[in-house]
């Protein structure tokens, strides 16, 4: 029985030194295991914040205001048929420059004309007997009725010569202004009715710039306001001045309808383009200006985090005139500061960063 206990005892203690035994390995693998963690190894490292900085230094500011408008002819007419009848004559090329004045269609007017020749010979007629009568008259041989009489009769064949006159100018449809031809509508023998559109008349040079400038915007436009504008199809931009404005609000988009106008030298800008314009609103020279995002807004103060032999330290500023990229520093910083621009939200004062780009 005794034999037994002692067994028990024996292997009971075998385990006991096994199970040490087996810890201590398990325990120094563990150590070396760690001590090879690539991860472990870089933790120390971890802890240096790569960011992006900026130099303060002094330069221009500008706040501007960005609006969409369109390009429009400075003038723009559908020339239509005033008078029913036949197409005559074409005397246009379509797509063409043509000055003002210039005949472009004639409508048949042969009717017109014979009656106007029928007029101008009894309006011959009637001023020469106007002038007997009016002779006699002087020498008391007709009384003042009759000649009054002629002298009707001849200013009736002038006024029915005046009403010929503008019926034959609405066959010959003019140019009213300088400008470029589009594409006509009709052809020569056609049937033209009044209102009729025959063919499209544009002036390019100027053209108009029409934006809108909303309500809150509105002290910064007026007359003379110089704007900067571009469109699709060209990749300069272009300088233009407000020349008028609408007098009041616009209350349904509570903006305010503005032209400005552009000389198109060149004819590079076409009416019917979208354009960019940007109005400048303030301008300063000099001034230390951070990009937006350097900005922290905390307990209603506004810091940045400054880089200081090698750490990030916090830095209390105040702002001045803001742009949607920029914010004007008025204290706190000096020119040469170099500015943290990255990684704000894991920065902690003191904390150790290093610059990978300057900008």
């Amino acid at each position: 029985m005794k034999s037994k206990k002692n067994i028990v005892k024996l292997v009971s203690i075998t385990l006991i030194v096994f199970v040490l035994i087996g810890l201590m390995f398990y325990g120094g693998l563990f150590d070396k295991s760690e001590a090879k963690n690539p991860l472990r190894q870089k933790s120390d490292f971890s802890k240096v914040l790569l960011v992006r900085a900026t130099v303060m230094k002094l330069a221009p500011l500008t706040d501007k205001l960005i609006a969409g408008g369109t390009i429009i002819a400075d003038e723009q007419v559908m020339l239509a048929a005033e008078i029913a009848g036949r197409i005559e004559k074409i005397h246009f090329v379509e797509g063409n420059f043509v000055k003002k004045g210039d005949l472009l269609v004639t409508i048949n007017n042969a009717d017109l004309q014979a009656q106007i020749n029928r007029n101008r010979y009894q309006l011959d007629l009637a001023k020469q007997r106007e002038e007997r009568q009016q002779t006699l008259l002087e020498k008391q041989g007709i009384s003042q009725q009759y000649y009054d009489q002629v002298l009707t009769e001849l200013s009736t064949l002038q006024a029915e010569a005046a009403l010929l006159q503008a019926q034959l100018d609405k066959t010959l449809l003019k140019a009213p202004f300088d400008g470029q031809l589009g594409l006509r509508q009709v052809s020569e023998g056609s049937y033209a009715s009044p209102g009729m559109q025959l063919v499209s008349l544009v002036k390019l040079q100027p053209v108009k710039v029409e934006f809108s400038v909303p309500e809150r915007y509105t002290p910064f436009v007026e007359r003379g306001t110089p704007i900067v504008f571009s469109v699709e199809n060209q990749s300069d931009q272009f300088e233009a001045k407000v020349y008028a404005m609408e007098p009041l609000i616009d209350q349904r988009t509570r903006s305010l309808p503005v032209r400005a106008l552009y000389a198109n030298e060149k004819q590079q800008v076409m009416p019917g383009s979208y354009a960019r314009v940007t109005i400048p609103l303030t301008s300063k020279n000099e001034t230390m200006q951070v990009a937006s995002e350097a900005l922290i807004l905390e307990m209603g103060t506004n810091k940045v985090y400054v880089y200081r032999n090698g750490k990030a330290m916090p830095q209390l500023v105040e702002t001045g005139l803001r742009t949607v990229a920029a914010v004007e520093i008025t204290s706190g910083l000096s020119p040469g500061d170099t500015v943290l621009t990255s990684g704000l939200l894991q920065l902690r004062p003191g904390m150790e960063v290093k610059i990978s780009e300057m900008h």
